[in-house]
Parts: structure tokens; C-alpha cells; sequence
């Protein structure tokens, strides 16, 4: 999952110096960084981020002296100094922007190794992706090192995220593109007799010929009216086993990553030529909140100005605002980043950052489903995802 060469390594480099700023600006001596990797596209951002490195050994239960901690590549990064590396799995040393590299199996004593070695007794260290790693772990490393000082410190790293450079917009622009063509291939491939499984399985097929994995993908169709039904599984989530039907409404919420980097899409549709108006109403309300927010989108509005011109649109539909997710979208890069597009958020919009726009609607049973992806602009934004917008 190591990002391309189409990062080069002094971007890494360069990030790395914009975090030792950062944290000594926020008064830390140095910053450890934790991701969790084995097999996982959850947490592992921050490790790649720095240092362009995932582990890809399962996190297993610890079984000392023999191994601990598998699947948590860690990096110690001092404001002065060299930043190491401390690693459970070989590494391509040409691909790591890191001179002092730490392997082991039992990685919590070869953690608190390196923490002593770098004298920092008496010191503040930022702790950045500490909901990564095991509490059980990390109350071991403060028994062994009580004098040092952690403190959360993940908005260090949160907010140098937000804004991507240019080799990073290129790559999510590829991811996007993948995720659009997916995502595609599965709504031409959803007739009447397949089921939800067969639906999944083109569009993971239409990743793995790009090298892109599938994180996730809420998927489910139905029927609204006076009796309503809706078809879905949770784990995993495209197990239903009943088929599609003409008439009903259908729905993809579909995220993957390629060279570590996300796509988010969603798009719906009704099963048969004949969509009925109440399902074209849905889908039509939820592309209005989702527009609505991206012609919000500006260098200087902030993601709560975007979040609420997206709803305002959508109560002017006739839809609640309410659904399972509060928000209208979020930040995207390595994982899912700020800012978060919530009414009540302050964090201004810079060129640069590169956002999902998204929401799911639902009223007497019929379910509309839509997600776009825009890069903020000098002057606005742009949208990087092109699947087909509307079927009906």
C-alpha cells in the first residue's frame, strides 16, 4: 500500500519538517505517531503520511517475549533531530524517507528502546493516533518511561492533512476516477434477478484490475409505500440474499482506496425502466442537498456554511435533515479527513483540500442515496468523480 513514486521522497521529507514546526509551535519536544496497518484500511493514514510505510502482518494477540503489538508500525519524530521508524514487517529502504529504522517482532520493547535512547525524561511528547494503539500497550510504555509526558496531539497532523499537494490530488484523482467507474459497473449490472452479492462482486472485480481495494459499501434496495420494505445486511453488508425486483429503488454507498488513497461515491436508481415519482423524488432531493453544498463551496466559507446550504436545499425538498449521519460530507485523503461538513464547524476551506460532498434521504420507504467528490480551488472547486448522475 506504499504510496508511488509519484510522491517522491522530499515530499515526505517536507512533511515530516512541517510537523516538527507544528508540534514545537504546540510546545511538544517531539511527536509518536501510531497507525494500526495488518490487513486493515481503517487507521493506517499518519505512518503513511510520514514515512510511506504500512505493515501489512495481521494485529494479533500479543504473545511475549515472542511478539507484541503486530500491525503498529510506530515513528518517534523529534522537533531536533532524526526520526525513527520502529517497524514489524521488512521495508523497501528506497521507498522510506526514514535513515533509522527499528525492526522487531516484540515491538513494545523496541519502542520503549527508542523513546529512551532519545533522552526524552522530563519531556512533552505529542501523541498522534493514540485511539490506534491498544490501551493495554500503552499503559506499558508509560510504566517503563514515567517520566516523559504524552498528550494528545492528533490536530497536528489533522490539519496538515487537509491541504493535499499536487502529487496528491493527482493520485485521488485517479482513486476517484476507479471509484467511478465501479461504481458504474455495478449500477448497469443491477437488473431484476441479481442479487446484492453479484452486484458487489463487478465492482470488486472493476477494482482489483486497478490495484484498488474496496473498503466499504452500504448497499440496499426496497420498496416505499404504505407497507414499505428494505432490503440490507449489515456483515457484511451486500449478503442479502433476496433479488432485485422491477419497481423497487436501489442504492450503492460505495468507498475503496487506491495507492492508499480514498474514494467516496454513492448513487441510486430504480430496478426496471419504470421509475415511479416518489422514488425520482428521492433521488432527486438527495442530489439537491449534495449540489446545493457544492455550490457553497469557496476558499473562505467555512465546512458549516457548506454543511447548511446542503440542508437548506434538502428541507426546501421536503426532506429531514435527520439520517444516521449528522454531517454532509467530509474531507478525504488518507482515511477520512477534515474537515467534517457539520452545521456548526468553523474550519475555513483552503485550495487544496479535497472534499465529499454526500447524503442519503429517505421518506415513506423510498430511499435516494448521492455523493460527489470537488477539490477546492483559487476560485471555487472542481468535481473529480464522474459516475453517471441520474438513470431516470
Amino acid at each position: 500500500m506504499a504510496v508511488t513514486p509519484s510522491i517522491t521522497l522530499a515530499e515526505f521529507e517536507a512533511r515530516q519538517k512541517r510537523a516538527r514546526a507544528a508540534a514545537e509551535a504546540a510546545g511538544f519536544d517531539a511527536l509518536f505517531v501510531v497507525s494500526r496497518c495488518g490487513g486493515t484500511v481503517d487507521r493506517y493514514a499518519n505512518i503513511l503520511y510520514l514515512a510511506n510505510f504500512y505493515s501489512a502482518f495481521p494485529f494479533i494477540p500479543d504473545h511475549q517475549p515472542d511478539w507484541s503489538v503486530r500491525g503498529h508500525p510506530m515513528m518517534l519524530l523529534p522537533v531536533h533531530g532524526a526520526p525513527t521508524l520502529i517497524v514489524d514487517a521488512s521495508v523497501k529502504k528506497d521507498e522510506i524517507p526514514v535513515e533509522n529504522i527499528v525492526k522487531a517482532d516484540d515491538v513494545l520493547p523496541a519502542v520503549v528502546g527508542v523513546l529512551k535512547a532519545a533522552r526524552l525524561e522530563g519531556k512533552r511528547v505529542g501523541v498522534v493516533g493514540a485511539d490506534t494503539l491498544p490501551w493495554s500497550a500503552f499503559r506499558k510504555i508509560e510504566k517503563e518511561l514515567p517520566s516523559i509526558r504524552f498528550d494528545p496531539a492528533d490536530e497536528i497532523l489533522e490539519k496538515i492533512r487537509t491541504i493535499k499537494s499536487p502529487a496528491e490530488i493527482a493520485v485521488l484523482r485517479r482513486a476517484s476516477e476507479i471509484g467511478s467507474d465501479a461504481i458504474e459497473a455495478m449500477m448497469e449490472f443491477a437488473e431484476a434477478g441479481r442479487t446484492h452479492g453479484e452486484v458487489m462482486g463487478v465492482g470488486m472485480a472493476a477494482l482489483a484490475r486497478e490495484g484498488a481495494l474496496m473498503y466499504n459499501n452500504f448497499m440496499s434496495s426496497g420498496r416505499g409505500g404504505n407497507d414499505p420494505v428494505m432490503i440490507y445486511t449489515e456483515f457484511p453488508t451486500f449478503a442479502a440474499k433476496e433479488p432485485l425486483e422491477d419497481g423497487q429503488w436501489f442504492q450503492i454507498g460505495l468507498s475503496g482506496l487506491y495507492q492508499g488513497y480514498y474514494f467516496d461515491h454513492s448513487r441510486s436508481k430504480a430496478i426496471g425502466d419504470k421509475p415511479t415519482a416518489p422514488q425520482i423524488e428521492a433521488f432527486e432531493a438527495s442530489i439537491a442537498a449534495v449540489e446545493g453544498g457544492i455550490a457553497a463551496i469557496r476558499p473562505g466559507a467555512t465546512a458549516g456554511e457548506v454543511a447548511r446550504a446542503g440542508f437548506k436545499r434538502l428541507i426546501e425538498a421536503g426532506y429531514s435533515p435527520e439520517s444516521d449521519f449528522s454531517g454532509l460530507g467530509h474531507g478525504i485523503g488518507l482515511g477520512w479527513d477534515s474537515p467534517w461538513l457539520v452545521v456548526d464547524e468553523t474550519w475555513v476551506l483552503e485550495p487544496g483540500m479535497v472534499l465529499c460532498v454526500e447524503r442519503s434521504v429517505e421518506k415513506h420507504g423510498h430511499v435516494g442515496d448521492f455523493e460527489e467528490t470537488v477539490l477546492v480551488t483559487p476560485t471555487g472547486c472542481e468535481k473529480i468523480s464522474k459516475a453517471r448522475i441520474r438513470r431516470w
